[in-house]
């Protein structure tokens, strides 16, 4: 395969360096560098690269505002957007997957993983005859495809990304569906692993959780809350546990994209 040309675009130097060592490593062309979101669109229409690896935040644009100012000024090359970030938050994560990038990769990342997905989207995006956004399809369950339609289904049953708790049911989901017996043993294991990610206790984290649960209850689809968790959306029945709103998510996920 020729070697795919990449534009990198950031204003965090630690992510920048980061990412030009690992396609140097790859063997990936970078045909150019900025820190610039409007210098950032000239290059990739004059470039027409395969891969557009960029963080969130940028000069002047961010990605959210770079992906819309393509689509308005009628980019139509079949190139690879990828976010490389440290930033991880929730609503930020949430506005970005809705942005039409193909990726989402929080630094330090695998590079073996990376680089990987980062081929199979080109391949898989270079034999399809249009570029559309909003027909994506979730099929396979990799790393991207998960994080987004765990996102969204958040979203559905009224969890707001603003709130913590948001980011540790997220986390405990992704959890949940590498390991289910995690869900046996919430408070001695799944608390406190969140916590020690996240650097605070394991008590803030079941209240920060049990807390989205409620505003979930308060806020959310009845329809969507009642296909997912049935009786337990019954006044009557009261709301699940904190456990109980993990696995049926988690379960839905699983059964959704297929995940054995």
């Amino acid at each position: 395969m020729n070697r795919l040309r990449v534009v990198v675009a950031s204003t965090n130097a630690e992510t920048g360096r980061e990412v030009c060592s690992f396609l140097k490593e790859k063997d990936y062309e970078i045909v150019a560098v900025t820190d610039s979101g409007e210098e950032a669109v000239k290059l990739i229409f004059n470039n027409k690269p395969q891969i557009v690896v960029t963080d969130v935040y940028l000069a002047g644009l961010d990605v959210c505002g770079l992906m819309q100012r393509l689509s308005e000024d009628g980019y139509n090359e079949k190139t690879v957007f990828s976010v490389a970030t440290s930033i991880n938050n929730g609503a930020v994560i949430e506005s970005v997957l809705g942005s039409g990038v193909d990726m989402f990769t929080l630094i330090p990342f695998n590079a073996e993983y990376t680089d990987k997905k980062l081929r199979e989207l080109y391949l898989k995006k270079s034999k399809t005859k249009s570029r559309d956004f909003a027909s994506k399809i979730i099929n396979i369950a990799d790393e991207f495809e998960i994080l987004n339609y765990v996102s969204r289904l958040m979203h559905e049953v009224g969890v707001p990304a603003s709130i913590r708790g948001y980011d540790y049911i997220r986390e405990s989901i992704l959890m949940a569906l590498t390991d289910r017996n995690v869900l046996k043993s919430i408070t001695k294991e799944l608390y406190p692993s969140i916590a020690k990610n996240n650097s605070t206790t394991a008590s803030r984290v079941e209240r920060a959780i049990r807390h989205a649960v409620e505003v979930a209850w308060q806020r959310g689809d009845v329809d969507v809350l009642n296909g997912i968790f049935g009786y337990t959306v019954k006044s009557t029945k009261g709301k699940p546990t904190n456990g109980e709103f993990i696995s049926m998510l988690a379960e839905r996920v699983r059964l959704d994209l297929k995940i054995s």
